[in-house]
């Protein structure tokens, strides 16, 4: 009797392990969704959990695809990524699969500013180390350039431009020359808002007490949009002695002699932006009537600069 007892239990205990096996190799998706979603709800700092579940929301052929509601388990790994004290062991290519999802995530709800930021996040954390592919980031450049341009701030797409230009000549990839034409374009953009914010100015030197205003400097005039006077900031001492430095005096006469330091340098803090102490110029911007006196006043020198060396040439 013992026996055929202990033969029963033997034969149910195999039924329940052959039961139990089966229930597993046949759990059904629906069942394995669930297990999976509550295991990453439940464990919020567990990116494990939270990327095997994203991974079933992006599976096309597996009938639970939604993108969006996987794009908010990845970036629950984002902010564990980011946060170190919390996990400090994520791989660098669940750190940069997570980021690539949530930009694709952004771009298809057509949120560019979300997309945006999430490119900058990627190229920040290939600076602080993290192992984003160049090839990734050659990506994201072109999407940022053009998201750039949408919101036509031109600045920020040159600036993407320049770091893909950058980073293509480092890999040694060919046909950078194909992307001459957007980048000029967006330099010739980032010109014309140049000129809009500081065509008119006029440079302002402080010095001994007095107040000059240039009208010539290095390849720049009075006659001109306030471009090009940079030549001079960035020359050497005998270019510079070279170069033509034709100041319109308090007093109205044109000074070609001026010795001293262009100085400028500031500092911000709660209540503004203040200049330091040895800040000695500034950009101005003048009446039309004055500046035609200025006009007048470079072609005047200029006239007597001429009769000079006509002058100096026939006695030679």
């Amino acid at each position: 009797m013992m026996k055929k007892i202990l033969m029963t239990w033997a034969a149910v205990l195999c039924c329940f392990i052959s039961v139990n096996a089966q229930t597993t190799e046949t759990e059904s998706s629906s069942e394995k969704y669930l297990r999976l979603s509550k295991e990453a709800d439940e464990n919020p700092t567990d990116w494990k959990a939270q990327l095997e579940i994203a991974h079933v929301l992006l599976d096309k052929d597996g009938g639970f695809y939604n993108m969006h509601r996987g794009a908010s388990y990845y970036e629950r790994i984002y902010h564990l990524a980011i946060n170190y004290d919390i996990n400090k062991e994520i791989p660098d290519s669940v750190i940069q699969e997570s980021c690539m999802m949530l930009l694709t995530a952004a771009a298809d709800k057509k949120d560019i500013d979300k997309s945006l930021f999430y490119i900058d996040e990627m190229k920040h954390a290939q600076k602080v180390g993290v192992d984003i592919k160049d090839d990734v980031l050659n990506m994201c450049d072109v999407y940022g350039a053009m998201y750039n341009m949408i919101k036509e701030d031109n600045l920020k797409a040159l600036m993407n431009m320049m770091d893909l230009r950058e980073r293509i000549a480092q890999m040694g990839l060919p046909g950078i020359e194909h992307t001459d034409m957007m980048t000029a374009m967006l330099f010739d953009n980032v010109i014309e808002l140049s000129k809009s914010l500081f065509g008119d100015k006029l440079l302002e030197l402080t010095l001994d007490g007095k107040k000059y205003i240039f009208i010539a400097l290095g390849d720049w005039n009075i006659e001109k949009p306030f471009m090009g006077w940079t030549s001079f900031m960035t020359a050497d001492e005998d270019e510079k002695e070279k170069m033509l430095k034709l100041a319109y005096g308090e007093d109205g006469v044109v000074h070609d002699d001026l010795h001293g330091k262009l100085e400028f340098s500031f500092f911000c803090n709660k209540d503004g932006v203040v200049p330091q102490e040895n800040a000695n110029t500034r950009l101005i911007t003048v009446t039309p009537e004055q500046r035609q006196k200025m006009v007048e006043a470079y072609h005047s020198y200029l006239k007597k600069a001429k009769k000079v060396r006509i002058s100096e040439h026939n006695t030679k």
